[in-house]
């Protein structure tokens, strides 16, 4: 049986019931940290301040992500670079901005969206030309076979 609480900040704390048809944006905390107390297992948020705030820092961070995978790869300057490992990271950054789009864009301002999806259209490009040279630095490595 799961009871779904609130808690209102009037003057002090006060905790009051909802029913199970809550709308508001889905969150289940990944928490690795063993601590005595209420352990939460899904967790949904209301306030749309608070929503766009933890959307904008989860989607900070997985750009950053991708950008410091980006920036190592051009940093090293080799051709040694798998293209299928590229491929997978370009096809989970495709992934990702239908996330962006599907899940996250009922939360966030359209002007957000848009430099998001310039971030990830950056991304993408650069690892296509990555791809793509990669693909004709082995082809022409292929050539000079017996």
């Amino acid at each position: 049986m799961s009871k779904y609480y609130v808690i209102i900040k009037v003057n002090n704390n006060k905790e009051g019931y909802l029913g199970p048809n809550i709308s508001g944006f889905h969150i289940k905390p990944q928490n690795n940290v063993e601590y005595e107390g209420i352990e939460v297992g899904h967790l949904i948020l209301l306030k749309p301040e608070l929503i766009e705030s933890v959307i904008k820092r989860k989607v900070s961070k997985k750009i950053d992500s991708y950008l410091n995978y980006l920036y190592s790869i051009l940093e090293t300057d080799d051709d040694d670079t798998d293209p299928d490992d590229l491929n997978l990271v370009l096809n989970d950054v495709q992934r990702y901005k239908t996330i962006i789009m599907n899940r996250y864009s009922g939360y966030l301002d359209a002007y957000y969206i848009r430099s998001l999806f310039s971030k990830v259209k950056l991304v993408e490009e650069e690892l296509k030309r990555k791809i793509k040279n990669s693909q004709k630095q082995n082809n022409f490595f292929q050539g000079f076979s017996r």
